[in-house]
């Protein structure tokens, strides 16, 4: 059944507009997936998770079986005016469709079955976030440990960014140094990204369980992480720049790992 709601000053769309803040999403255990592409791989991979959708007048009116879809998967299904729906949306053009999708219940702990994993030290934009995430999904890594001081992966922004990924990989945030010896324990190797690195990526051997570190945007990995890791590694670059973006750096580091880092060293 679709509900239709003809104004702004309704409850339902209140309670999606108050999920824009964080302390709300974690009070509701809720967050918003806004956009076609990332409400169809939630349809896809978190059906059972979705909490409710909301679509413009224009949208449901141009896409028929989109709205068709959206009631077989979830009993809470809205179609609000192009101009509500602009007043709840995040984004500066939207498309006309959002999803309330439930957090999930537990988190991420990696063990000794765990294989690659991502350790983000601080990574505070949204942007690059998401891109991180998306990156370790498509290189094959098993899930993310997120640091405190992390953007939150429930951002629509990072949401966003994700293209989905967020749907189907697994995350353990508000991690701790002893988050990181405790991967040790369990046969990971540590190993921290940083420009000062003694180990030149290319000159890297890795096991076939490892935690790679990313750092902050404009701090890198911290102090305390530097000293519990097992390696320190830089990515050689010949230009002038002394950076690069935490993004570009963590695909870099994830590829060799996973596609270079077994074989035989560089001389």
């Amino acid at each position: 059944m679709v509900t239709r709601i003809t104004g702004k000053d309704n409850k339902t769309l209140k309670f999606i507009k108050s999920l824009k803040k964080k302390s709300n999403r974690l009070e509701y255990g809720k967050y918003v997936a806004e956009g076609r592409k990332i409400a169809a791989e939630a349809f896809d991979y978190v059906p059972n998770d979705i909490y409710s959708i909301v679509m413009s007048e224009e949208f449901a009116e141009k896409e028929p079986e989109t709205v068709l879809r959206a009631q077989e998967i979830c009993d809470k299904v809205f179609v609000v005016t192009n101009h509500a729906f602009d007043d709840i949306a995040d984004t500066d053009t939207p498309q006309g469709i959002l999803v309330v999708i439930n957090m999930p219940k537990t988190e991420f702990l990696a063990d000794e079955n765990t294989g690659d994993i991502v350790v983000l030290d601080g990574v505070s934009e949204p942007g690059n976030m998401g891109t991180v995430i998306r990156t370790a999904e498509a290189l094959g890594f098993d899930g993310l440990y997120l640091m405190k001081g992390c953007a939150d992966i429930y951002s629509s922004k990072t949401v966003r960014s994700t293209m989905g990924s967020v749907f189907r990989m697994k995350f353990r945030t508000n991690c701790s140094v002893e988050d990181v010896t405790e991967l040790q324990k369990k046969g990971f190797l540590v190993v921290a990204t940083t420009p000062g690195g003694e180990i030149a990526m290319e000159k890297m051997e890795v096991p076939s369980k490892t935690a790679v570190v990313i750092g902050n945007e404009a701090h890198g990995v911290c102090n305390e992480i530097l000293d519990a890791s097992d390696m320190r590694v830089r990515i050689t670059m010949e230009g002038r720049a002394e950076s690069l973006n935490a993004a570009v750096a963590s695909g870099i580091v994830m590829h060799w790992i996973k596609t270079c880092g077994n074989a035989p060293l560089v001389s």
